[in-house]
Parts: structure tokens; C-alpha cells; sequence
């Protein structure tokens, strides 16, 4: 089988039962899940035009990482183009979209955490992906996974308990 080949059934494996669950990661890594939907697409046009140099084993993770960062990059350049429109004292609109799928509470505690913590929790608690994958995923190692994943558990466990006593 080719290589071309091998790539098409894997994107198609990926589109036919992972592209939800990875709008769903991305919406909840970076709060937006209308800009979530547009950057996986993105991602994944992206993915086709220039395919990466080495070779991506776990484009679930793959695709997270690229679309929450096009999203991440969206909102620096909106950042940008907000401060130039606020020195021209001109009005600025805001709008976000709620995490559809989680409690308001978590979802509040999800956006707390820097993003990295963020994408753990969500490729792993969202997506059921293993240490082991979301490692190779992100091309981190696989104790930084962990640490990761310990200090987003010790921060939301810390938020929720005290939104839950000052609610």
C-alpha cells in the first residue's frame, strides 16, 4: 500500500470517529467551540496540502494540538487588532461559546488551567487517549503527561472545593 494510500484511510478512520471528540477537546481547551469546529477543519486542510515531514501516529492528538494552537494564534491576533481598535476608541465586541458538554463549574475550572493542562485533561478525560499516546501526541515525555495531569487535578480539585463552599 502507499504511503498517499495509507494516509487517506487513516484520515478517513479519523473523520469517520475522531473528529468529534477532537472538536470537542479543542472547544474545551480553548473555550470556543464555534472556532474549535473551524480550526480541526483547518487542520485538517492544512494536513492535506503539506502533510507534516515525519510521520504522525496519532492524529487525534495531532489534530488537537494544531487546531487548539490556529485558535490560540486567532485570539492573539484579535487581541491585536482589539488594542489597536481601543487607542482608535472605537467599540469592541466580545463574544464566546458556552462548553456545551460539561457542568458550568468545570467547564470555568477547565479555562483556569494554562493550556497545556488544558489539553492534557481533555485528550485524556475527553478523548480516553493513554499517557503513552497523548506523550507521543504532543511530543512530550511521558512523565511530563503525568505532571501535567497531576497539577490539573491538584488546581480543578482546589477551584471546585471552593466554589462548592462559596457558590
Amino acid at each position: 500500500m502507499a504511503v498517499s494510500e495509507r494516509v487517506q484511510l487513516d484520515l478517513d478512520a479519523f473523520v469517520a470517529f475522531e473528529y468529534p471528540k477532537v472538536v470537542a477537546a479543542v472547544g474545551l481547551i480553548t473555550g470556543n467551540r464555534q472556532d474549535a469546529a473551524d480550526a480541526v477543519q483547518d487542520a485538517i486542510v492544512g494536513f492535506l496540502a503539506k502533510p507534516p515531514t515525519h510521520p504522525v501516529t496519532n492524529l487525534a492528538a495531532w489534530f488537537t494540538v494544531v487546531a487548539s494552537n490556529r485558535v490560540k494564534d486567532g485570539y492573539r491576533s484579535e487581541a491585536a487588532r482589539q488594542r489597536a481598535v481601543a487607542k482608535l476608541g472605537m467599540p469592541v465586541e466580545e463574544t464566546t461559546d458556552a462548553i456545551e458538554l460539561l457542568d458550568v463549574d468545570v467547564a470555568n475550572a477547565l479555562k483556569s488551567l494554562p493550556l497545556q493542562q488544558r489539553q492534557v485533561c481533555a485528550l485524556h478525560y475527553l478523548m480516553d487517549q493513554s499517557i503513552e499516546t497523548i506523550a507521543e501526541g504532543l511530543g512530550v515525555s511521558e512523565g511530563t503527561v503525568k505532571t501535567q495531569l497531576h497539577r490539573a487535578r491538584k488546581a480543578l480539585a482546589a477551584r471546585l472545593r471552593k466554589e462548592d463552599h462559596h457558590g
